[in-house]
């Protein structure tokens, strides 16, 4: 009696354990002095439009669900590309690691989609820690031809492993995704569950980047021979940074698995990940939100654009090359910046009526 109430005790300890250390990734320290700035207006904003948007435009609910899976990957690999300064066209791997990982557990073993949820993540996160040793010595255009090449190599592995991923044809009838018996079975609880992930990881991507190794990490970006002179452990801040911006890839395939109910090849290829990269270069390196908003605009142009299958191409083209062009520092940058001058100016304005006064 006495051993099963210490077992008892043990799992319990063990679960508030868990719990409070996944609260504390998205939770800003109370000991650190920006402690206040942790979240400013403009975040409450951005997360009113989020709660708002199904009352105002109900019937983008399944797009936006979308644009939401594509916006995690976006974010992850905005910290490796707009943070650390490495490229990866290789993440389309990672977002398929965790969709194929999700749909395998779930329909070959009867895993429980939180659990297949969580091992999509792992493996995502081991699979870029195995590959990121060798690699991420390399750097600018040979990284990126690396991780090129590992995702030509997920897509040939998956094509072929017909008895464990179907092959060509892929894994169907993933089963929603559900906690306790509650399904998220509708575009709006999809939409809820993808974007409560997401405003879950965009805290965390706030906590990381204020952390010591986000300090790194920008340190890494500027130069690595600088960072290494004043003992910044290069490739021990490279490999955590690709295995974490892997992990929301992960994280993000198995939500696109359970949403779309299937894994199939085709939804991995070059082409995915050179959207990525465009999300975050649109939306603006260094940024948190603005490959999101890159991520629903992009994901938007691509549905409407679905119409013009024959001149989709072009006109995709020339949207993105205007954008460059008059958003050379990203969506989010350029907003960011005229909003400050606009609330500047609002302000001078302001004291010189006071003073005319």
């Amino acid at each position: 009696m006495v051993a099963e109430n210490k077992n008892e005790f043990r799992k319990r300890d063990l679960f508030l354990t868990g719990a409070l250390w996944l609260i504390s990734l998205i939770l800003p320290d109370p000991h650190l002095p920006y402690r206040r700035e942790f979240l400013k207006k403009r975040d409450f904003v951005y997360l009113g439009v989020l709660v708002l948007l199904p009352v105002i435009w109900p019937g983008s609910l399944f797009l936006m669900g979308l644009a939401g899976i594509y916006a995690i990957v976006a974010l992850g690999l905005s910290l490796f590309l707009g943070y650390a300064g490495q490229i990866s066209l290789g993440h389309a791997a990672f977002f398929g690691i965790g969709a194929y990982t999700s749909a395998i557990l779930t329909t070959r073993y009867g895993i429980p989609t939180v659990g297949a949820f969580f091992a999509s993540a792992a493996a995502a996160a081991a699979c870029a820690y195995l590959i990121g040793k060798p690699i991420l010595k390399l750097k600018g255009y040979f990284l990126a031809l690396a991780t090129l090449g590992f995702g030509e190599i997920f897509l040939v592995i998956v094509r072929e492993a017909r008895d464990l991923t179907g092959g060509v044809s892929g894994i169907f009838g993933v089963p929603w995704f559900s906690v306790a018996g509650f399904a998220f079975d509708t575009s709006l609880k999809q939409y809820c569950l993808i974007w409560g992930v997401l405003i879950g990881l965009i805290l965390f991507a706030k906590n990381l980047v204020r952390s010591k190794m986000g300090r790194a990490l920008l340190a890494v970006a500027a130069s690595e021979d600088a960072a290494a002179s004043v003992g910044i452990d290069v490739a021990r801040i490279k490999i955590g940074v690709f295995v974490i911006s892997a992990a929301f890839a992960g994280l993000a395939g198995s939500l696109f698995a359970g949403v779309i109910s299937t894994a199939s090849p085709d939804a991995f290829g070059l082409g995915l990940s050179v959207l990525m990269v465009m999300m975050v270069i649109m939306g603006g390196m260094g940024t948190l939100y603005g490959p999101i908003f890159a991520a629903i605009f992009l994901t938007w142009l691509t549905d409407s654009l679905g119409a013009y299958q024959e001149y989709s191409l072009p006109i995709f083209g020339v949207i993105f090359i205007l954008l460059l062009i008059f958003f050379p520092d990203g969506i989010a940058t350029r907003l960011n910046t005229r909003l400050i001058y606009l609330i500047s100016y609002w302000g001078r304005k302001r004291r010189r009526e006071r003073i005319d006064q």
